[in-house]
């Protein structure tokens, strides 16, 4: 009951979806063309912390997912991924009032933990 489930655009359904405790992003950044509106929505709606898991910017991920890209594109597939950068990532979160509090990283993915400010000493 306390679980539900909305299938579609998170970017267009937004307005339809609560805020929560904590919200991730895990490996979605990299599938999403508009990555500032779905990091912007997805973190104006954790309360205390907000996480993602996306490709690190460099430029073996980019030459990688180049390729990827352009087999798709040969396979007339139009779905693309996207090596979106760092700072620009950093930047939408900040914006929605979060701070840094964990950051590793992969050969491949970057992982990130940000805590609202207000939940800071209570997540310290």
């Amino acid at each position: 009951d306390r679980v539900r489930y909305l299938h579609g655009d998170f970017v267009e359904r937004a307005g339809e979806i609560s805020p929560a405790d904590v919200v991730t992003l895990d490996r979605v950044i990299c599938c999403y063309p508009d990555m500032r509106a779905l990091v912007g929505l997805s973190a104006a709606r954790a309360l205390r912390l907000y996480g993602l898991v996306y490709p690190r910017d460099t430029w073996w991920n980019r030459a990688g997912l180049a390729f990827l890209n352009l087999l798709r594109r040969l396979r007339h597939d139009p779905f693309r991924v996207f090596v979106h950068r760092s700072k620009d990532v950093e930047a939408a979160v900040r914006a929605n009032g979060l701070a840094p509090l964990s950051h590793n990283q992969t050969v491949v993915w970057r992982v990130d933990v940000y805590v609202r400010r207000e939940a800071m000493e209570a997540v310290r």
